[in-house]
């Protein structure tokens, strides 16, 4: 799907904690860039729309323009209307036809999914789930994306909205996340789960508190952290688990800021995914190849494929 135009696209990755863009053309990234969430939601309404315009505006200074913008944002989402309702972990641009408004200021079609679905087309195209026919992809960052694509096209709610599958109930946790459900899988296995456990195991002095990055390197010399890697791990396969029962994947893509950790956390997660023969889902495991990217990959993908009213 490189779509074989002169002109590019615009992918825009716009999660809780930070955007990613990149402009696409001929199937690969010709330039990207990144930015605060908070940063880019400041003021009213119109500086916002007016901050994103700018930013897709900016990856082509030179040359043709984006012929189209794809959105992929943590939802829910309402991808008809074009309005996000996440007001727990996007309150910048929650509640107000971004789609519409975004497309009255830079002239081009703009379109706009889950954030989750987006990674998931990112990865088929171009990454880990190359052309596979039952593909499944979480995400794993400020809260937890989950997209399931059939033969490339992603499965739907009634609604034709995206299922919220960071929200199945996989702890006895009595905490009420703020999708109104106890034991959220997102509470207890998102990026943030995952920091807030190596805070309270190791305390926010300790180096392997302080970033993923340096937790990964501590878990090295350290049983400890290997201890909260393995029991996040856990926690990750109870609702991977369901998922694989309810979607039997072929290829399950694991993405997200906390992917990078899959080598420390993959004893928990496959403890947890264990079943008796009869049980067993044969799908491969595979960490995403496209990195903090995929989703902004996959919006440009929804980009060229949804103005021409062709399926992603």
């Amino acid at each position: 799907m490189s779509g074989g135009n002169a002109a590019p696209v615009v992918g825009l990755d716009l999660g809780g904690t930070g955007l990613r863009a990149v402009a696409w053309r001929d199937g690969r990234t010709i330039a990207s860039t990144q930015a605060l969430t908070a940063d880019l939601g400041a003021g009213p309404v119109s500086d916002r729309v007016g901050r994103l315009a700018q930013l897709v505006t900016g990856l082509l200074p030179t040359g043709p323009g984006p012929t189209a913008v794809g959105i992929g944002a943590s939802g829910p989402v309402d991808n008809a209307t074009g309005v996000i309702r996440n007001q727990e972990t996007l309150p910048w641009f929650s509640d107000f036809p971004l789609v519409a408004a975004l497309r009255e200021r830079l002239g081009v079609p703009v379109v706009i999914d889950n954030d989750a679905v987006t990674a998931a087309l990112g990865e088929h195209v171009a990454g880990a789930g190359r052309n596979c026919d039952r593909m499944l992809m979480i995400t794993l960052g400020t809260g937890i994306g989950a997209a399931m694509l059939v033969d490339g096209r992603p499965v739907r709610g009634l609604d034709g909205a995206h299922p919220e599958g960071g929200h199945l109930p996989v702890t006895a946790d009595p905490t009420v996340c703020y999708c109104g459900l106890t034991g959220c899988w997102e509470q207890a296995a998102s990026r943030s789960a995952l920091q807030r456990m190596l805070r309270a195991r190791l305390g926010e002095d300790h180096p392997g508190s302080q970033t993923l990055r340096l937790g990964s390197e501590t878990a090295a010399s350290d049983p400890e952290v290997r201890r909260v890697f393995t029991e996040y791990g856990i926690l990750v396969g109870r609702g991977l688990a369901a998922l694989h029962a309810l979607y039997q994947p072929r290829v399950t893509v694991i993405g997200g800021s906390a992917a990078t950790c899959l080598p420390w956390f993959a004893a928990g997660l496959n403890q947890s995914l264990r079943r008796s023969r009869e049980y067993t889902v044969p799908t491969e495991i595979r960490p995403a190849e496209l990195g903090d990217n995929a989703g902004a990959v996959g919006a440009a993908v929804l980009a060229l494929a949804e103005p021409r009213g062709e399926p992603a």
